[in-house]
């Protein structure tokens, strides 16, 4: 299976969540956590149904939106395990939860939902309640305990942050950029025979009436008219007027 989609919500931000689980766990588990984080992502309808399967739900409602969290049975069986001392080995983890057992899931998941806070909004509480299916939410990240016990965490939420349109640069970021600038003024039409006796060391004139018609263009794109000539010992361009730009195909 492959989630092809990759998720607009913030990696630090279910990095948090990640590091939130991680600590709750090591305080109630008494010991130290390994936990990884696998980067958010949109599954497919079929990559939900693979998620979702036969998982327990717990749905959290926030104030951006809600999260969910799930546990394949096998997971759900392995943290509980944990939370009662039991060696990673000691029990299958393909049987049902008993009844305090359930019990004891809630009350971690609650515990876990403490931490959803950054993916889905603050609440006054972060309750989980369980459900039977979910429909209609977007984005999926797993959360991976390597250690004491090997599990999974997965959460869902219900939709995925938009990407906000930003300026992410301004023209003074192109200041120091250099650009080729042209000037040159158009001549007099020269007749084909002219043009094809031209060669090293002929002369072409040029009246004193096409120094006020020089155009100065960058990158071959005009910029401005005005006039060429001499200032200070220097050959200049006197701007008169710029070009209007003109629009791309």
């Amino acid at each position: 299976m492959r989630f092809a989609t990759r998720s607009a919500l913030p990696i630090n931000a279910a990095c948090v969540v990640a590091n939130g689980v991680r600590e709750m766990l090591a305080s109630l588990l008494g010991t130290t956590v390994t936990l990884r984080l696998i980067e958010p992502l949109i599954p497919t309808s079929e990559g939900w149904q693979v998620v979702l399967g036969d998982a327990l739900i717990y749905r959290v409602a926030g104030s951006v939106a809600d999260a969910a969290l799930v546990f394949a049975r096998s997971d759900a069986v392995a943290l509980v395990g944990a939370a009662f001392g039991e060696a990673p080995a000691g029990a299958s983890t393909s049987r049902t939860l008993s009844t305090v057992e359930h019990d004891v899931l809630d009350r971690m998941v609650d515990e876990i939902a403490v931490n959803l806070g950054p993916i889905c909004g603050v609440a006054e509480r972060h309750r989980a309640r369980r459900i039977d299916r979910l429909e209609g939410f977007e984005t999926f990240f797993e959360l991976i305990v390597d250690n004491p016990v090997q599990a999974r965490i997965g959460v869902a939420i219900s939709r995925d942050p938009a990407i906000e349109a930003r300026a992410m640069f301004s023209t003074s970021h192109l200041a120091a950029v250099g650009l080729r600038a042209t000037a040159a003024l158009p001549l007099e039409s020269l007749t084909a025979a002219q043009i094809l006796e031209l060669k090293p060391g002929a002369f072409v004139r040029i009246r004193s009436a096409d120094f006020s018609r020089c155009r100065l263009a960058i990158h071959g794109r005009a910029l401005a008219s005005g006039t060429c000539g001499a200032r200070n010992g220097r050959f200049a361009f006197a701007l008169r007027s710029l070009c209007e730009a003109t629009p791309r195909a």
